[in-house]
Parts: C-alpha cells; structure tokens; sequence
C-alpha cells in the first residue's frame, strides 16, 4: 500500500480515538437543573418522568407557543432569570390551550410570571418555619422539604397540600403565633392548570427517594404528547454554556503517535502477506492465473471457484469461507 495510504488511515484512526472524548455535552452544577446529576440537580425526577412518557425533553433555547404541543406539561424548577411579558404571553396562550404550567419556587424569579399573568398569588420571599419540619404528609404518605416558603394571595385555587397546624412565615412558630400554610395549590387558568409548588427541593435528586412515590402519583402525565423542562431560565444551563469534553494533551504523547504508527505499519505488512498467500492459494486450488487487470466479476467468479474447491477437499462450511475471505480481502 501507499505511504499515503498509510498516513491518510494513521490519521483518521488517530481522529477516531480522539472523537468520542469530543462529543459536546452539557455539563453543569446549576441546582434544580436536569443536567445536574449531582444531589441539588433534578436528573432523577427527569429520568422519571421520561421512563413514563418517552417525549420528555428540556428546553435549552428560547422557546414561544409554537415550540410547544398540545396536550402536554412544562415544568419551571426554580428559574433564576427573570422571565420577560412576552415570554409570560406566550405562557398565557399554553394555557388557554388547555395546558399544564407547574411552578416550583421558594426564594428565585418564579413571581415574575404570577406577576404578569395578573395572578393575586405570589411566592412568599420569607421561609417557611415548621415545628415537624423536614417532614409534611399527604392522603397516601409524606414527602420531604427542605427549603420551604409558602404560598400567599387569596384566590379560587384548590390548596393540594398544606404544612402542619404548627407552622409560622419568618419566625420560628410560637403559641397563638402559629397557622398551616399551602405548600401546593391548583388554578385553573383559561382551558389548562397552573400548578403551584412552593418548595422547588422536592424534586431534588437529594431527597428523591423519599419523595419518589408522591411524584409518580401526583405527576401522572404518561399520556400527555409532550412534557418540557424549561432550563433556559436557569443561569448556567443556557447555549453559551453548553461545553465540550476534549482529551487531556497528555494522554496523546509523542510516544503513543509512534507506537500506533509502528502497529498500523505491522497491520499493514501482515495484511498484504496475507492477500498474497490467498492469491497463491486461490492459484493452486482453482487452476487459473489472476492478473492485477482482472475486472471485478472475473475476480468474484475465480473467489467463488476456489471457495468450491477448498470447501470440498477439506469439508469447510462455504458461508464461513466467504465471510472470512470478505474481512481479508
């Protein structure tokens, strides 16, 4: 083979080394992100959600009401950025479509959108204080918080879950100082839902075994079209951001460029001598001359032949034959 050849294949292997270690991912330690494998990250509660509906998948881009399907659910965990009018009108035309909005936030930017969709509700920007804190239960269980606030505002919303009689906003709870407070609570705007949590740690992949089953009951959305994960309002998760893993330099030493070359080399010369031992065993047991001129017919005509006559005399299976002479050739 040429030198050429020889350089062309040493390079394109070398690339294929390297290749894999390049792939562009995401890589980040934003909390309640479902990149984020790590304790404050939210990949579990993801993972769940798409073993049960395969169209699961994170927004990463600014997205509009056309990038959204119907009959499907978006979740905003814990946004950091501020959302915008236009982007809330958008979220207000999800919504008028019969849509699910879920809204988990404590202490970040989730009362930009209750404020421009004219909600009287907010997240309070106090914490909340329980005495049987971390622990709040529900019909079929409990779950656990860690960084609770609570809802505030009155409305005709449905409240799912309150924090216990024993509970204060600011301060810890005291006698005749003490009330329950929704943590979970339901509207219906336009045709869809708004779903309000207001301890985004619920989904975190810290407490998620102990919060699993509540999650997969109350989050049942195996049947809708879409479910979206909106990461362009977190800080970290956003295009800039998105890194590359690239190979460490020193891995890819001198001495290892000159050790692939000298393999490639030691391949290259075992496979010409191989090609050149078949040639003359194609030779004797088929009784005919192959030139380099041969068209490609004659050369599979004469390859069959050979096939025919080693398979007899030595009793070799001719498929096995064919597939071995195919990899060398």
């Amino acid at each position: 083979m040429k030198m050429e050849y020889f350089i062309l294949l040493t390079v394109l292997l070398v690339g294929f080394i390297i290749m894999p270690m390049a792939i562009p991912t995401i890589k980040t330690t934003q909390p309640y992100s479902v990149f984020n494998k790590n304790e404050e990250g939210c990949s579990s509660f993801f993972k769940l959600m798409y073993d049960s509906n395969d169209k699961t998948r994170p927004l990463i881009y600014p997205y509009n009401r056309e990038d959204l399907r119907e009959n499907s659910v978006l979740f905003i965990i814990s946004p950091d950025v501020e959302f915008t009018e236009e982007e809330v009108e958008n979220l207000k035309d999800y919504l008028s479509s019969g849509n699910i909005l879920v809204i988990a936030d404590n202490f970040n930017s989730g009362n930009s959108i209750l404020k421009y969709m004219n909600l009287s509700y907010r997240f309070s920007e106090r914490p909340l204080y329980d005495v049987i804190k971390p622990v709040e239960f529900y019909s079929n269980g409990y779950i656990i918080l860690e960084n609770p606030s609570t809802i505030m505002g009155k409305g005709n919303g449905t409240v799912i879950m309150y924090s216990s009689d024993s509970s204060n906003i600011g301060n810890y709870p005291r006698p005749r100082d003490e009330s329950r407070y929704p943590l979970i609570l339901e509207k219906n705007y336009g045709g869809g839902k708004i779903i309000l949590i207001s301890d985004p740690t619920l989904f975190k992949n810290k407490l998620f075994n102990y919060n699993k089953e509540f999650l997969k009951d109350y989050f049942n959305y195996s049947d809708k079209n879409a479910i979206y994960f909106d990461e362009y309002h977190h800080s970290d998760v956003n295009p800039q951001n998105i890194v590359t893993i690239t190979v460490d330099n020193n891995n890819i030493t001198s001495e290892f460029i000159s050790y692939l070359f000298t393999t490639i080399l030691i391949i290259m010369v075992v496979s010409k001598g191989i090609g050149v031992l078949f040639k003359n065993l194609i030779k004797k047991f088929g009784n005919f001359n192959i030139k380099d001129n041969n068209s490609k017919q004659d050369v599979n005509s004469h390859i069959d032949i050979f096939i025919e006559n080693i398979g007899k005399k030595y009793g070799l299976n001719k498929s096995i034959l064919y597939k071995i002479i195919n990899k060398i050739m």
